[in-house]
């Protein structure tokens, strides 16, 4: 597999994770009581966690062993884990 296409999957990823704590907040500001969003949220809710953690750590990683391909690419992935990872503090803090 080669580098690039390695950033790719890692920004799908990325971008999945930040959809789906979008629709969880979502889903709990308009206080929407479906069953659907609970199972989603109990079933999602720590992978998501972890991979919102792991990837940064692998992202700075990366950096620091220059094995970054495509800049563009791994800024925006960079961008879109911190906003991941500050919607998470604000749902932990604020959302309680």
């Amino acid at each position: 597999m080669k580098k690039i296409t390695l950033e790719f999957i890692r920004l799908g990823i990325v971008f999945f994770n930040f959809i789906y704590l979008m629709l969880l907040l979502f889903a709990y500001i308009n206080q929407l009581n479906s069953e659907a969003f609970q199972i989603l949220g109990e079933l999602l809710t720590i992978p998501v966690m972890l991979i919102s953690i792991i990837i940064p750590l692998w992202l700075i990683t990366d950096l620091f062993k220059k094995q970054v391909i495509d800049k563009t690419i791994f800024n925006l992935t960079f961008f879109i884990c911190s906003v991941n990872l500050f919607l998470f503090g604000f749902a932990f803090i604020y959302l309680d």
